[in-house]
Formats: C-alpha cells, sequence, structure tokens
C-alpha cells in the first residue's frame, strides 16, 4: 500500500474517495428509512454525502435516524482525512526539485546581479554628480544638491538589499544534500591528507635510518684514519 501511495497518490485519493462515496451513500440510503416504509433515493443520499465529506455541513437534506447520523459524521472524519492527503499531494506537487531550486535560484541571482550592476552606476554618476555640485559652491540646501544626495543614498540602500538577498538565495539551496556532498568531500580530503601523513612520515623513518647507517659510516672512518 505504501508503494502504490508513493507511486500513484492522486489515483490512489482517487480511488479512496469514489469507494467511500459509493458506500457511505448506500449505507445512508440504507438507514434513512421513510414513514412510507420507502428508502430515500440514491441521488439525495449522494447529495447529502457530498458537503458532508467535503467538511462543509448538511446541505438542505438532514438525517432524521440514529443510523444516518452516524454515517455522516464518520463521512466527515473521512473527508478530514481525505482533504488532508488532498493537500499532501499537492503541497508535494507544488515544490520544486532541487535542480528546479538551482535553475530558479540562478535566474534570481542572474536579475539581482544586472540589478546590482545598476544600481552601481547611479552610485558613481549620482556621487559625480554631488561632487560637481559641490564643487560648484552650489548651497547644500539648494534643490539639485538634495535631490542627488537623495538618490545617491537610495542607490547605496538598493545596493544593500541586493547583497541581503544575494545572501538569502544563496544559504536557500543548501539543503541536506548538499550537506551530504561537502560531508563526504570533507572526509575525502581528510583520508587523503592522513594517507599522505603517513607516507611522510615512512619515508622520514627511512632517512632517518639512512643519516644513522652515515654516520656510523663516518664513524667508523674517522677510527681508521
Amino acid at each position: 500500500i505504501k508503494t502504490y501511495l508513493k507511486d500513484w497518490p492522486g489515483r490512489c485519493l482517487l480511488v479512496w474517495c469514489t469507494v467511500i462515496f459509493l458506500i457511505a451513500s448506500w449505507c445512508l440510503r440504507a438507514c434513512e428509512y421513510q414513514p412510507t416504509h420507502e428508502h430515500w433515493p440514491l441521488t439525495d443520499a449522494m447529495w447529502l454525502f457530498v458537503p458532508i465529506f467535503g467538511t462543509v455541513g448538511y446541505s438542505n437534506l438532514a438525517p432524521s435516524t440514529y443510523c444516518g447520523r452516524t454515517i455522516c459524521a464518520l463521512s466527515g472524519v473521512f473527508g478530514v482525512f481525505s482533504m488532508s492527503f488532498f493537500i499532501a499531494i499537492a503541497t508535494g506537487k507544488l515544490i520544486l526539485t532541487p535542480w528546479e531550486n538551482y535553475v530558479h535560484t540562478f535566474v534570481l541571482n542572474t536579475e539581482l546581479a544586472k540589478e546590482h550592476k545598476h544600481q552601481a552606476a547611479n552610485v558613481i554618476k549620482f556621487a559625480w554628480k554631488t561632487w560637481f555640485w559641490k564643487a560648484k559652491k552650489t548651497p547644500l540646501s539648494s534643490m539639485r544638491y538634495l535631490q542627488m544626495e537623495r538618490k545617491l543614498h537610495r542607490s547605496i540602500g538598493i545596493i544593500h538589499e541586493i547583497k541581503q538577498k544575494q545572501r538569502c538565495l544563496n544559504g536557500s539551496t543548501i539543503g541536506l544534500p548538499e550537506i551530504q556532498i561537502i560531508e563526504r568531500s570533507t572526509s575525502m580530503n581528510t583520508e587523503e591528507t592522513i594517507r599522505k601523513m603517513a607516507t611522510l612520515e615512512s619515508k622520514m623513518d627511512e632517512m632517518e635510518g639512512q643519516l644513522v647507517n652515515l654516520d656510523y659510516g663516518l664513524n667508523g672512518t674517522q677510527n681508521v684514519l
């Protein structure tokens, strides 16, 4: 059952709702026994089941027997369960896959980079104009000077906002798979480093042995001389 729910969740939900709809409608028809010694029409039972199963409530019809009320209560419980199942399926379909998330993040980063370049150019332009008006000894209360200064500060603020958005985007793409990849790469690098250190230690031991032999040889030569 878990395999079917994982592979075909929509199909399983459709079959589940259809079976519950038919069984509950027939049970309502059988339970609602009218004084004329007749059962409810099946269409009326279906009409009553739909709003109850959809957690809306009763329609223009209402059960009159305890059996029918029990069936309606159970139908409401199954309706809540089915609605939560439907929401889970819809949420799973709407969530982006890791590759789609990477593409979406790349597009947003590209747009933010373009906007960053545009605002950086505005900062240079407005800074130069502000310096130009100040060099001409324009009063600081002049409308043009205040306008250029306001635009300069606004462009700087937009650049800070863009950098914050870029940091948030880069952090949103790091999930459990990326952490596992980083951990695996770190473990491989650590093992490689340990292996190289062991090789280096063995080579140092060999060099130490050769130096000891060389020392013995020099001492023997000195004694002979």
